[in-house]
């Protein structure tokens, strides 16, 4: 080989190297770069967003237990808001549903993996204290829906509250004319406070029916259908005089419609829900229940994304730390059209 030939020869070879090396480095900037929708997402034109070229924030999701039709629903409003204010969203739930030490777990987990904001729901204030401690402590902000913790520093609340167990609590006098209620209570968990102030406000407008009530059963429904209709059907048993179910717990009238059909007492109990999954909607179309109370879950989980991205762009909190979401009774009568507004957010 001449010396033209070698040196040709070594150049050709520095051109493949450098080439190799040029793809191989390529490839790992492919492997390693992370897209997500929240980026390519078009927001409202009326939202104050972070710009596309920012680094998304990091926004968790705490849910109380597994995504399901009634939290599945806040989720999606969740992940809508995020995509919208190019948030990176993560959601997780505890394998018990309810369980504060399971929840409290996954919010340090989260700090841990540097999130910006926690949304999640105060299932037990004292109980999750020390979580929001931490929080308040790493400064970041945490914002709290369904149900609250007034003592906490939460950036903002979203849900019901009390008021609807008054609202159905009235619905429920009125149908029943004045003949006594005959009560069995359904609860997703008897500690929760949310769940015993809106029985409490239940008990308040029973007090005003004129023919009395009497509250004869108080179910622990543990958020799990199969347990809230085993319960039901030993409620029915032992108190077949039973006339009025209310239940604060979404599963809980679908339970009570079909232990009652069981019990071959339809047509003479009064069941009230609470949430729109399709079992409860479906048996208020037939008449076994008799209504449920809506609770917009979808924007319970959209408008916590807003408050926490404004307040890490320029520090703006939200107008009120108490917000209403919105319920609605819904019966046969309106069955077909309540949902018309319940996730568009210029209707709120």
């Amino acid at each position: 080989m001449n010396k033209r030939t070698k040196t040709a020869m070594k150049k050709f070879l520095a051109l493949t190297v450098a080439l190799a090396l040029s793809l191989s480095l390529a490839a790992c900037s492919a492997k390693t770069t992370k897209t997500t929708t929240a980026t390519t997402a078009a927001p409202a034109a009326s939202s104050t967003v972070t710009t596309a070229s920012a680094t998304p924030l990091k926004i968790t999701f705490v849910l109380p237990q597994v995504a399901n039709e009634i939290w599945g629903v806040a989720q999606a409003g969740f992940e809508d808001a995020c995509k919208a204010y190019n948030i990176d969203a993560t959601v997780v739930a505890p394998v018990v549903p309810n369980d504060i030490n399971e929840m409290n777990s996954l919010i340090e987990t989260a700090i841990a993996a540097g999130t910006n904001g926690i949304v999640t729901q105060a299932v037990n204030p004292e109980g999750q204290a020390p979580a929001f401690a931490k929080l308040d402590e790493k400064g970041i902000p945490y914002c709290l829906v369904n149900s609250d913790a007034p003592n906490s520093k939460r950036l903002g609340f979203i849900g019901t509250g009390a008021d609807l167990g008054t609202i159905a609590g009235e619905a429920i006098v009125a149908a029943m004319g004045g003949k006594k209620i005959e009560l069995a209570t359904a609860l997703f968990s008897p500690s929760a406070d949310i769940a015993i102030k809106i029985q409490n406000a239940y008990k308040a407008a029973f007090a005003k029916n004129t023919g009395g009530y009497e509250e004869l059963v108080v179910i622990d429904t543990k958020s799990d259908q199969l347990n809230a209709t085993s319960e039901y059907q030993n409620a029915f048993a032992t108190y077949p005089n039973i006339n009025v179910c209310i239940n604060v717990c979404g599963f809980g009238a679908a339970a009570a419609s079909k232990a009652m059909k069981e019990a071959g007492l339809e047509g003479k109990v009064l069941i009230m829900g609470i949430d729109d999954i399709q079992e409860t909607l479906d048996d208020i179309k037939d008449g076994s229940i008799f209504a449920t109370m809506t609770q917009n879950f979808y924007r319970m989980g959209y408008e916590p994304v807003k408050w926490i991205s404004e307040f890490a762009k320029d520090g703006t909190k939200p107008a009120n730390v108490v917000n209403d979401s919105g319920t609605l009774v819904v019966t046969k009568a309106n069955i077909d059209t309540y949902k018309t507004d319940m996730r568009d957010p210029t209707k709120w």
